[in-house]
């Protein structure tokens, strides 16, 4: 829901800007030297339902492109499945007020007017028999004339695009460009990989304090058992409002052949403290709590070195110099971040003045996310710890938090997950650009038509389809059978499995 309600803001933004500026009875916009334009919502309305362009609307049509009326249209009538109840609640939670804040921007009247009267009109326009459409809010809108801010409109012209065309274009280009007309037969098949290895593990618990002042970090630990050498280790570090129980299918799975994990539930940002904080049952997280998290990784590898050498049921068990992070969303960025790459808190200040900007719209959750720290303790640049040796970023929060010169810092190998339906941690500013800035030569990137950013997580079954997707448990063999073939050749050096990271290995049906 969160998903689609975002995306249909961005589709009143697009709608604006292909065709100026329309309204309930009419939309005014002011377009210096030549005044005050208006176009009519039967006008809109008409050409939405029947194609047909009216005497009237034809002045504005012929400036844009058939092509560009055409996505209009279909913009225009386009239903996005969710219900008044839905409407509600997203607009009371902190993404939607954000949204809000910079929907607005784009009307040209005081916000204590403007946005009850388009909140109005999104919870009215959800209750009718063809769902919630663009066009439906235009005809709930309670203003007979709803005056827009065309400079911030045009300007916001590349913002809606990345949302709405240029993440389906470079999915789109980049699939292409990873076909490969080699082919080969793989020595496992794909189905074999993703069931359950051969050897056994026993699940402990740890508990790392931290400073007196903080929560202690809450550690699920997997040893392996019977092992000739000790086994190379995977932390796994969940996203924010997550806990390990999101991605013990895919620890059980890298356990049973023979990897140690080390799952964290960081206390800043699990689900726990979210629910606590929401029942008033806890406080926000300090400014920029999350930022720390590279660093809470380090301090729990140091414990569990330290239980290493001291508990005898555990010597000989895990090798804490040959570790892997597997994280998604924080936890991507946090995996990132202990790998090697430094944060650009300069780049982050720069940003979030755009976020303020009047002029300009920002629909990127991350970036609200990472802005909302703007005025804490900067984090420490560098809180690399080379014990890692390999990681994989599932739809990682990495911009502006890092930038070119900053991710130009890693030298393990990375995969990089990214989801064309991420509207959270969006694809191209989080995953496709920052990809483009690695510099060593082991790097991949995973691309997951209509994945979101829940897709790759456990226990979302009770969650709309538009938030985790499809075809969540696809997504899920997908990241067990690939998260082992990508430590089997970094961690273990088992060349062999290299092979599964080709394109060429989703082609022949092994």
């Amino acid at each position: 829901m969160l998903k689609t309600l975002c995306r249909f803001f961005l589709g009143i933004l697009s709608t604006l800007i292909v065709s100026p500026a329309f309204a309930a009875e009419k939309i005014a916009f002011n377009y210096p030297p030549f005044g005050e334009f208006y176009v009519s919502v039967q006008d809109i309305e008409t050409f939405a339902l029947s194609g047909k362009i009216t005497p009237s609307f034809a002045y504005y049509a012929q400036k844009v492109s058939p092509e560009e009326l055409k996505k209009l249209r279909e913009l225009l009538t386009k239903s996005f499945p969710v219900n008044s109840i839905e409407v509600y609640n997203f607009l009371r939670t902190d993404l939607g007020k954000e949204v809000m804040a910079q929907v607005i921007k784009i009307i040209n009247s005081p916000s204590d007017e403007s946005k009850p009267t388009l909140e109005g009109a999104l919870i009215s326009a959800a209750e009718k028999p063809e769902g919630l459409t663009i066009l439906n809010v235009l005809r709930e809108y309670s203003l007979p004339t709803i005056k827009v801010n065309l400079s911030t409109v045009i300007n916001t012209v590349n913002t809606a695009d990345e949302f709405f065309n240029q993440t389906d274009r470079v999915f789109t280009w980049l699939d292409k460009q990873s076909v490969s007309k080699s082919s080969f037969k793989l020595p496992i098949p794909l189905q074999e990989l993703s069931k359950p290895g051969p050897v056994t593990w026993r699940e402990e618990t740890l508990t790392v304090n931290r400073t007196s002042s903080d929560q202690p970090i809450n550690v699920l630990v997997y040893l392996p058992n019977n092992l000739k050498k000790p086994a190379p280790v995977i932390v796994v570090a969940p996203g924010l409002n997550s806990d390990i129980g999101s991605f013990k299918y895919a620890a059980r799975h890298l356990a049973s052949y023979g990897f140690g994990i080390i799952a964290i539930n960081f206390p800043q940002t699990d689900a726990q403290r979210m629910w606590d904080l929401l029942a008033g049952l806890d406080t926000i997280p300090r400014p920029n709590a999350w930022l720390q998290q590279p660093l809470d990784v380090t301090l729990v590898l140091n414990a569990v070195e330290l239980k290493v050498k001291s508990d005898p049921l555990w010597q000989e068990t895990v090798d804490l110099n040959n570790v892997g992070m597997l994280g998604q969303s924080l936890g991507g960025y946090t995996s990132m971040g202990i790998s090697g790459s430094q944060t650009a808190w300069d780049n982050v200040l720069k940003s979030c003045q755009e976020v303020k900007d009047p002029y300009q719209l920002t629909f990127n959750p991350a970036l609200i996310w990472q802005c909302r720290g703007v005025n804490g303790i900067p984090p420490i640049k560098n809180m690399q710890d080379k014990r890692i040796k390999a990681v994989i970023a599932i739809n990682p929060v990495t911009n502006p938090i890092f930038n070119e010169q900053s991710m130009g810092y890693i030298k393990t190998p990375v995969m990089m997950i990214s989801g064309s339906a991420d509207i959270f941690a969006p694809a191209i500013p989080e995953q496709i650009r920052p990809f483009t800035w690695l510099t060593q030569t082991d790097k991949y990137l995973l691309l997951v038509g209509n994945s979101t950013h829940l897709s790759f997580l456990e226990g979302t079954s009770s969650l709309h389809p538009i938030i985790v997707g499809p075809d969540p448990a696809l997504a899920r063999f997908y990241l067990q059978v690939l998260s082992l073939a990508f430590f089997n050749t970094y961690l273990k050096n088992q060349a062999e499995f290299k092979l599964y990271l080709n394109p060429a290995a989703k082609l022949n049906g092994s």
